[in-house]
């Protein structure tokens, strides 16, 4: 729950076309998939709740069932409100299936594990892995291609003791998420995305068949574990013109 000094900083749900309990009961499936709320601890009570958002109890009371009318949520007999195993799943659905659209993965794409390495953690990739600067990590660089064509480049930055039990074989059949989860066995957590525009140098020219310093859209990726660790820092350069990541959000 947001806290400021010894208050609960409290949310304003400004959306006069939903339902109030409808906010509230998304507004916490936010917070549970960006990690906020914990699986394994209580959901806050109805109390703390009714604070947080600045509504009545009957409003809070009503968001609850209707998560608990979606299953999503489950009441434990004196220990208070937890979330249910789909709402897990959901989740997980949620980031993997984002994951395939901001990187375009279709059945029109094929992926080529161009290697596997173990070299010592350079600085920079060491403080956000969280990790001494000269560590053992395992990297990992793959193109995708679409219709046979370059379309992106990607280099995976793991921890030793993760990415020791990856192979290249994974990689070609699922996306690193995926490797993560069903062979490493790792719950995930929150995923952040960075994105800008760079200008591609020799080797990444080289590699996706461009002339060097064209204008490529570069995505760092920092994913982390469900108890707030990184897990890797993933580095993808796209050919500008082939890159298209669209999203629809409804209700």
């Amino acid at each position: 729950m947001t806290m400021h000094g010894n208050g609960i900083v409290k949310i304003k749900l400004d959306n006069a076309q939903i339902p109030l309990h409808y906010q509230i009961a998304d507004y916490l499936m936010v917070m549970f998939e960006k990690g906020e709320l914990s699986f394994d601890a209580q959901i806050p009570p109805e109390e703390d709740l009714k604070d947080l958002f600045g509504v009545s109890r009957t409003t809070v009371r009503r968001a609850m069932e209707h998560l608990l009318h979606k299953r999503l949520v489950h009441r434990k007999q004196g220990k208070g409100t937890f979330w249910t195993e789909s709402a897990k799943e959901l989740k997980y659905e949620k980031l993997a299936g984002l994951n395939r659209q901001i990187f375009s993965i279709s059945k029109e794409t094929k992926v080529c594990v161009l290697s596997k390495r173990i070299e010592k953690c350079r600085e920079d990739i060491a403080a956000l892995l969280q990790l001494p600067t000269g560590s053992d990590i395992v990297i990992f660089e793959r193109l995708r291609l679409l219709n046979e064509k370059p379309m992106s480049h990607t280099t995976n930055y793991l921890p030793l003791r993760i990415g020791s039990h990856i192979k290249e074989s994974h990689l070609e059949k699922k996306t690193m998420l995926e490797t993560l989860e069903e062979v490493v066995k790792l719950k995930l957590g929150t995923i952040e995305h960075e994105v800008e525009i760079t200008r591609a140098n020799s080797e990444i020219s080289e590699l996706l068949h461009i002339p060097s310093l064209s204008p490529v859209l570069t995505i760092r990726t920092s994913v982390f574990g469900n108890d707030g660790k990184p897990i890797e820092v993933v580095w993808t350069h796209f050919v500008e013109h082939m890159y298209k990541f669209k999203v629809v959000l409804g209700r």
